[in-house]
């Protein structure tokens, strides 16, 4: 490609005499061959509103040398150039030999062919969710980068959110006893190419798995398909194994924009509002939690005045509020160290797959309870 120089190649080193020398030597440079050099040469393919997200941080990002912008179209190439002053290629192959790693930013049923193309190449992926249009494509994009030793990481971004670290941090998964999730939205005309289960509910669905490290035994779904080919609104129940259980609720329809999660555990309440990365979180008073001090032992008289004393003397309310971070920029961040030592991501293949995969049974339980709703027989009307 022109006008992208190549790295340069390491310079022979003079043979060692000691056997473990030529071991050593050896490993360094299978090691070498694997791994990208010191600063991975990084692209982004896919040129719309969130890749140019990801092309703005990385191109500002000095762990790494930002290579261009791949997009077919040629509006979408001229609006990054004018906004973000930065190299376009037309087509990703472009690409080959001049990069490192790729931030797949295409649209969903691309992730598996562009997916592809770099893993095979020993290019480093990080895939934005979902991972691919079907779970088989995901299976085989975790295959490719497993025998490319490539990096394979999916950008459910909510991981790196500041609420959910400190959540991760402080709440034991099988203490959680009930979930309600809500992600809804205006709508923008964005990601229209799959439904709203895979452009938001999927973002709560990897949250919950990563906490909830059960197996899904029960999915009920019911959507609602208002402008388009797919459901603009969703719901969605999950029963696990343990007998954990989580309510979702997603909607691009929506009058205002919401993305909050409730957690119910053996000792208290989380509520977390993603937008504002809060968290408020609410016990029982110790002498409450222990049954030393009981609302129904009390006096009718006393019992009506729990209501003005409830969070002063029986329960504990708490607001958390941590320390505002660029979760884009983290995953960033993890994605070039990775890149660079092999280092494990947060986001693995295996648990887009996961996340994917649960998705795709809510998907298919909505066109279930569409073919049932239409089998309900009417009503018998019998003339007076």
């Amino acid at each position: 490609m022109a006008g992208i120089a190549e790295a340069p190649r390491a310079q022979v080193e003079p043979a060692l005499r000691q056997p473990r020398e030529q071991l050593y030597y050896l490993q360094q440079k299978t090691r070498q061959m694997i791994i990208a050099p010191k600063l991975p040469r990084i692209a982004v393919v896919g040129g719309g509103h969130l890749g140019r997200i990801h092309a703005k941080l990385l191109a500002g990002n000095d762990q790494c040398h930002f290579v261009a912008v791949a997009d077919p179209s040629a509006a979408s190439r001229d609006l990054v150039q004018s906004t973000l002053k930065l190299p376009v290629v037309e087509d990703f192959r472009e690409l080959e030999h001049h990069i490192d790693g790729a931030v797949i930013a295409a649209p969903t049923f691309l992730h598996h062919e562009i997916g592809s193309w770099c893993l095979e190449r020993g290019i480093h992926v990080f895939m934005e969710k979902p991972i691919a249009a079907t779970t088989e494509q995901a299976h085989q994009l975790v295959v490719l980068a497993y025998e490319n030793h490539a990096t394979l990481q999916v950008g459910h971004v909510e991981r790196f959110n500041p609420a959910w670290t400190e959540i991760r941090s402080s709440t034991r998964g099988e203490s959680v006893r009930y979930i309600e999730a809500v992600r809804e939205g205006v709508y923008t005309g964005r990601s229209t190419d799959i439904g709203i289960v895979m452009d938001l509910m999927i973002h709560d669905i990897d949250l919950i798995l990563s906490l909830v490290q059960s197996p899904v035994e029960q999915v009920q779904a019911f959507g609602w398909q208002v402008l388009g080919e797919h459901e603009d609104f969703a719901v969605a129940q999950l029963r696990f194994r343990s007998g954990a259980m989580a309510q979702l609720r997603a909607s691009r329809i929506a009058e205002a924009p919401k993305r909050s999660m409730s957690l119910y555990c053996d000792d208290g309440v989380k509520h977390i509002d993603f937008g504002t990365s809060q968290i408020v979180a609410i016990e029982p008073k110790q002498d409450v939690k222990s049954g030393e001090r009981l609302a129904d032992r009390l006096s009718a008289e006393d019992r009506a005045k729990v209501k003005d004393q409830l969070f002063e003397q029986w329960l504990q309310r708490t607001e958390i509020k941590p320390e505002a971070q660029n979760a884009i920029g983290l995953e960033h961040g993890e994605f070039i160290r990775s890149i660079q030592s092999g280092e494990p991501v947060t986001v693995s293949g295996h648990a887009g797959t996961a996340a994917l995969s649960i998705a795709r049974e809510i998907v298919d339980a909505i066109e279930r309870s569409k073919h049932a709703a239409t089998q309900i027989p009417m009503p018998i009307r019998i003339a007076a």
